[in-house]
């Protein structure tokens, strides 16, 4: 493994500025690129266009904040990792547009001692995963999994799972919402938060399967005839 993902394993996220190169020839550099689909491009670009969900109807391309997530979360197997090369920073940065890691060791050790039942849940139930409107051009069917897995691995997204579960007839759905939910509040509460405003060309690399990373609220206005935003591209590792 390259040096530079050994650190992120170690740590959970690490934080490289001057990244100059072309996002895919950079990843390239680090491992195996992980492809969604194989013809398409592997790298996904995100600039902040608006709050409009009709015009926008991509989150992630919205100026408010993102929920926590695994990226990828409703393939077999999740990408390792996720890389963030800046391109252009907000134009509030760096109090707008940050990126957000939780490192989750607190908070699964907070339930291991003062929750162990919703642990075991998290760790035995199989939760629906659906994306929204392009899930049919990954997948066939819903696919389920456990939220955490035996080696504390993660899976997460409320945005995929509850929407799902609310249309749905799961018998324990109630039950299945209302764990979803208590697992994103001790995220929030009891894991260790780490905040990095990117600046042009830097990167951020994060271990998708033992954080939860997210982004805060986003600006997107007009200035000298452009729309100015934050604009990245996304590699993803296997």
């Amino acid at each position: 493994m390259h040096p530079i993902l050994n650190e992120v394993v170690a740590k959970g996220y690490v934080h490289l500025s001057g990244v100059a190169t072309d996002t895919l020839t950079y990843a390239e550099t680090l491992g195996e690129v992980f492809r969604a689909v194989k013809d398409e491009d592997p790298i996904v670009t995100m600039k902040i266009e608006g709050d409009d969900p009709m015009r926008t109807p991509y989150a992630s391309c919205r100026t408010p904040a993102l929920s926590l997530h695994t990226d990828y979360a409703t393939f077999v197997e999740p990408p390792r990792f996720t890389v963030t090369h800046c391109i252009e920073p907000d134009p509030d940065f760096p109090l707008k547009g940050v990126s957000i890691v939780l490192l989750l060791r607190p908070a699964i050790d907070h339930l291991k001692v003062k929750e162990p039942a919703l642990l075991e849940l998290l760790r035995r139930e199989a939760f629906p995963f659906r994306r929204n409107a392009e899930h049919n051009h990954y997948h066939k069917e819903v696919a389920t999994y456990a939220i955490l897995d035996g080696k504390d691995r993660v899976r997460f997204d409320r945005t995929l799972i509850v929407p799902y579960l609310e249309r749905s007839e799961y018998a324990d759905r109630a039950m299945l919402m209302d764990a979803v939910l208590r697992f994103e509040e001790v995220c929030s509460e009891h894991a260790e938060r780490v905040e990095v405003a990117l600046d042009r060309r830097e990167v951020l690399i994060v271990d998708n399967r033992r954080v939860l990373h997210s982004r805060s609220e986003c600006t997107a206005r007009q200035g000298d005839g452009q729309l100015l935003s934050r604009e990245v591209n996304l590699a993803f590792l296997m």
